[in-house]
C-alpha cells in the first residue's frame, strides 16, 4: 500500500517541478539571457529605428527639394508599400532556403548602401520613390527572416515572451523613429543625414554576426527551374489551405491589422470632426496623439502579453484582445457626448529643452486619447498569443513561405480598409463607423472567450 501511494506523489511532485521550471525559463529575463536572442533583438532596434526615421528623412527632402503638397507624400507612402504586396511571399521561398543569419545581415548591408546613395536619387521625385522602392524591397527579405528565426533561437514556453518583446520594440520604434527624424535631421542636415541612419543599419548588421547560427540542411541555395520556384512557392498556400488552426490565426493577424490600420485613418476624422469641429486643418495635425495613444496602449499590452499573461491560454487572451478592441471602439462612437466645451488651459513649458505652445487640453482629446491607448492595448493583447500560436505549429522548413505569405496578407489587406474607412467616415460619420466596426468585433471576442472558456472546462 505505501508503494503504491508513494507512486503517484513522486509523479505529482515531478510534474510540479516541470512546471515550475517551465514558469521560470519564460519571462523577459529569461529570453533576454539567450545570447543568439539577445543579438537579434538588439539588431531589431536599430534596424526599426533607421527603418522609421527613413520615411520621415524622404517626406522632408520632397518637401525642402520639391512640394508640400500631400499627394506626393502619398506616393512615397505608395512606393514604400508596393514591395511588401508583390514580393513578401516570393521572399519566404528563398528565405526557408537561404541561412536567415545572412539574409537578416546582407539586407541590413545593402539597406544601408542604398541610403548612402541618397543623394545621386534626390535630384527627381522619381528618383526617390525608386530609392524607396528598393528599400522596401530589401525589408521585405529581413522582416520575414526576422519572424521565422525567433522560434529557432528560444524554447517553445518562451515564445509568448520573445513575441511580446518583440511587438514591445517594433511599437516603441514606429514612436521614436518617428520622434528621431527631425532631430537628426536638425543635427546632420539634410545633406548628411543619410549617413546616420546608414549607421543604424550597419550596427545592426553587427550584432545580427554575433548570433551563433546552424543553418538546417534545408538552408542551402539551391538553383531552380521557374517550375520548381512556383511548385516551391505553392507549398505555402497549399499548407495554410490544410491547416485550419495556421489559416484561422493568420485570419485573425489581417483582422487586426486591417483594424489598427482602420483606425490610424479614422482618427484624422475623430480630431477634425469631434476634437477640432471649428479647425478642420489644426484637427489635420494633431490626430498623430490618438495614433502615438494607441502605440503606448500596444507597448503596455505586449508587456503584459509577456508578463502577466505568460502562461495563460493563447486563445482566451485572443479573443480578449478583440472584445476589448470592439468594446472600445464602441465607447470612442460616444466621444460626440462628452461635452467639448470643458477644458483644462496647458501653459507655455518647456521640456527637454523644447518650448511648447500654450493650448487648451479638453475632456473629449483626454477621453480619445485614453479610449484609444486601450484598443492599442487589446490589439496587442489579440496580436501576440495568435502570432505565437502560428510561430508554433508552422514547420521549420516552410515557416518563412508563410511568413511571407503573412506579410503580403497584412500589406495588401490594409488598403481596402484605407478607402472604405475615408469614403464612410465622410459619408456616414466617423461616430457611426466606429460603432458599426466596433459591435461585431465585441461580439467576436465576447462569443470566442466564451467557448473557448467552456471548452478549456471540459478538457480539465
Amino acid at each position: 500500500m505505501l508503494n503504491i501511494q508513494e507512486k503517484p506523489n513522486k509523479h505529482i511532485m515531478e510534474g510540479a517541478v516541470s512546471r515550475l521550471e517551465s514558469i521560470q525559463e519564460q519571462g523577459y529575463r529569461a529570453v533576454l539571457k539567450n545570447k543568439n536572442f539577445l543579438a537579434l533583438w538588439l539588431g531589431q532596434i536599430f534596424s526599426q529605428l533607421a527603418d522609421r526615421v527613413i520615411f520621415v528623412v524622404f517626406v522632408a527632402v520632397i518637401a525642402h527639394n520639391f512640394s508640400v503638397a500631400t499627394k506626393y507624400q502619398s506616393l512615397l507612402y505608395i512606393a514604400f508599400t508596393l514591395p511588401a504586396i508583390f514580393f513578401t511571399a516570393i521572399a519566404g521561398v528563398f528565405i526557408d532556403k537561404w541561412n536567415k543569419k545572412h539574409v537578416l545581415i546582407f539586407t541590413n548591408i545593402i539597406r544601408a548602401g542604398l541610403i548612402l546613395a541618397l543623394p545621386l536619387f534626390s535630384n527627381t521625385l522619381f528618383g526617390i520613390y525608386i530609392l524607396a522602392f528598393l528599400v522596401s524591397g530589401a525589408t521585405q527579405f529581413f522582416a520575414p527572416a526576422e519572424a521565422a528565426s525567433i522560434p529557432l533561437m528560444v524554447k517553445k514556453c518562451q515564445l509568448m515572451s520573445a513575441n511580446s518583446l518583440f511587438t514591445a520594440t517594433m511599437m516603441g520604434s514606429i514612436i521614436l523613429g518617428f520622434a528621431l527624424g527631425d532631430p537628426l535631421i536638425n543635427i546632420f542636415g539634410l545633406k548628411y543625414v543619410n549617413v546616420a541612419i546608414s549607421a543604424f543599419f550597419l550596427i545592426s548588421a553587427g550584432f545580427l554576426v554575433l548570433i551563433k547560427y546552424k543553418a538546417g540542411e534545408h538552408e542551402k541555395i539551391q538553383h531552380q527551374t521557374f517550375r520548381e520556384f512556383f511548385e516551391d512557392f505553392k507549398i505555402g498556400f497549399s499548407y495554410i489551405k490544410a491547416s485550419k488552426v495556421t489559416l484561422n490565426a493568420l485570419l485573425k493577424l489581417t483582422a487586426l491589422f486591417s483594424i489598427v490600420v482602420m483606425l490610424c485613418i479614422l482618427s484624422i476624422s475623430i480630431s477634425q470632426q469631434l476634437l477640432y469641429p471649428d479647425n478642420y486643418k489644426l484637427g489635420a495635425q494633431k490626430f498623430v496623439y490618438i495614433v502615438a495613444f494607441s502605440g503606448v496602449g500596444m507597448i503596455l499590452g505586449a508587456i503584459t502579453a509577456g508578463t502577466v499573461l505568460k502562461t495563460a491560454n493563447k486563445l482566451i487572451i485572443a479573443f480578449a484582445g478583440f472584445a476589448i478592441v470592439g468594446i472600445s471602439l464602441i465607447f470612442m462612437s460616444g466621444i460626440e457626448f462628452i461635452p467639448n466645451s470643458l477644458h483644462i488651459p496647458i501653459k507655455e513649458h518647456v521640456v527637454c529643452g523644447i518650448c511648447l505652445e500654450p493650448f487648451n487640453l479638453t475632456a473629449r482629446m483626454i477621453y480619445s486619447y485614453i479610449i484609444a491607448g486601450i484598443i492599442g492595448f487589446g490589439c496587442a493583447i489579440a496580436a501576440i498569443p495568435v502570432q505565437t500560436i502560428l510561430q508554433t505549429v508552422m514547420p521549420e522548413q516552410i515557416r518563412g513561405k508563410i511568413l511571407g505569405i503573412q506579410f503580403t496578407l497584412l500589406s495588401a489587406t490594409s488598403t481596402l480598409p484605407i478607402l472604405i474607412a475615408a469614403y464612410a467616415a465622410d459619408l456616414l460619420g466617423v461616430a457611426t463607423i466606429l460603432m458599426i466596426t466596433g459591435i461585431p468585433i465585441a461580439l467576436f471576442g465576447i462569443w470566442g472567450m466564451f467557448r473557448n472558456t467552456r471548452t478549456l472546462r471540459k478538457s480539465n
